[in-house]
């Protein structure tokens, strides 16, 4: 059976789309790093909110498309795989422009251009910290707003659910039961 998730078109519009919406998160990660400041952690947040408009456009694409306007649950996991995309693109892009920024995040001397301005309890002698802060922020809260928008749209911008056909998974048991 051909999975209709994974083919050509589908697999180069999950790259487009979590490729733009990583492009935009990095963005203002860049400038939080540029401004070297805890101050600036809003910037991050700003980013994930931006991370959140490609994942939307794809949404609002799959609901004109032919196979995705009759099933919600194959539109909602196809802006499922376009967020992981696009979260795995901000995670190991925002570690490459950490490092570019501070080079010597992995030292054992305690280092100069750590974060500054942070509370005590958030305080780091080395920015190995500020990096996983970076990471868990671009992990969790992009892959969590992208899925919230990603079911929001799939359910809601779907007009009339009541004609969605279920899935025949009789083809899926004689495989269970070990015949082909």
């Amino acid at each position: 059976m051909k999975n209709p998730f994974i083919n050509k078109q589908h697999l180069k519009d999950y790259l487009i789309y979590g490729g733009m919406a990583a492009l935009l998160y990095l963005v203002f990660l860049f400038y939080h790093l540029k401004a070297d400041d805890y101050k600036s952690s809003y910037l991050l947040y700003i980013g994930n909110v931006a991370f959140a408009i490609p994942i939307l456009l794809y949404n609002l694409k799959l609901i004109r498309r032919p196979y995705h306007k009759e099933r919600a649950v194959a539109m909602s996991g196809s802006a499922h795989i376009a967020t992981a995309v696009g979260t795995l693109l901000s995670i190991v892009l925002g570690a490459l422009l950490m490092l570019s920024f501070h080079p010597n995040i992995f030292s054992t001397t305690p280092s100069t251009d750590a974060l500054t301005n942070a509370p005590s309890n958030a305080s780091m002698d080395r920015p190995a910290g500020w990096l996983f802060m970076v990471c868990i922020n671009a992990l969790l809260i992009n892959f969590s707003v992208g899925s919230f928008i990603s079911l929001m749209i799939s359910y809601v911008g779907k007009r009339d659910q009541t004609k969605d056909k279920p899935v025949n998974v009789s083809r899926y048991e004689a495989n269970r039961s070990g015949k082909d």
